[in-house]
């Protein structure tokens, strides 16, 4: 018999099999959490497959997400909406945070890590938003929200009044691209704060807490 012919069989079957065991990316993410997908899924570690492995595990969960919630279209479009204004948050943090740090790639890198919290915290808020121990209010929830936005409001002013150190101006730092970042940010924590509402239940305290799970913190010395 050809060796080759003899052979050829034995390394199809070893490729078919190694292809079986590489799992689809959201049949893994959707059974494992993010460290784990991470181990599962980076070869040779770098930073931008870091960023590509939280990305992807989050893209994975709000996609199984939608489906849970497809019999609550309107929950599930809410969900939608603030994960985006979410996720759009967390990135201006890190975009202000590198400006006031003259700038550096840590910055970018931690944005898309921030995903899969983002994502155990929408997955708690939907949970809630259908179950009736969402709809619990009490005193401990109304204080809840208030401080979250008291922090939340102060995150904003410590932004709209940092003033860089002349020592350490870089040309990261504009004035004016300044101000337009930090108003977006403002305008999207309002309109969270409005997608919300104000009602003293559980759902809405969860809801305000996720403004405060900053990707840095607004004064924080770099």
């Amino acid at each position: 018999m050809n060796p080759v012919r003899a052979v050829l069989p034995v390394l199809l079957s070893l490729s078919v099999t190694a292809h079986a065991q590489v799992a689809p990316p959201c049949a893994l993410a959707n059974i494992v959490d993010d460290g784990a997908y991470s181990t599962l899924t980076i070869g040779q570690y770098s930073e931008a497959d870091q960023d590509d492995a939280s990305y992807t595990w989050a893209e994975c969960r709000a996609a199984k997400l939608r489906k849970e919630l497809a019999a609550f279209p309107m929950l599930s479009a809410r969900m939608d909406g603030l994960r985006k204004q979410y996720r759009e948050m967390r990135a201006l943090e890190g975009q202000l945070a590198g400006i006031r740090a003259g700038g550096g790639t840590l910055f970018s890198h931690a944005v898309p890590r921030t995903y899969p919290l983002l994502e155990d915290q929408l997955l708690g808020l939907s949970a809630l938003a259908r179950s009736p121990l969402g709809a619990r209010t009490g005193q401990l929830y109304s204080r809840k929200i208030a401080q979250a936005t008291a922090d939340h409001i102060a995150y904003v002013l410590t932004l709209q009044t940092f003033k860089p150190d002349p020592d350490l101006v870089s040309s990261a730092y504009n004035p004016q691209e300044w101000k337009v970042a930090v108003n977006r940010y403002e305008a999207l924590g309002l309109a969270i704060m409005k997608t919300l509402g104000s009602r003293g239940d559980a759902a809405t305290a969860l809801g305000y807490s996720i403004l405060n799970s900053t990707t840095f913190g607004a004064g924080d010395p770099f």
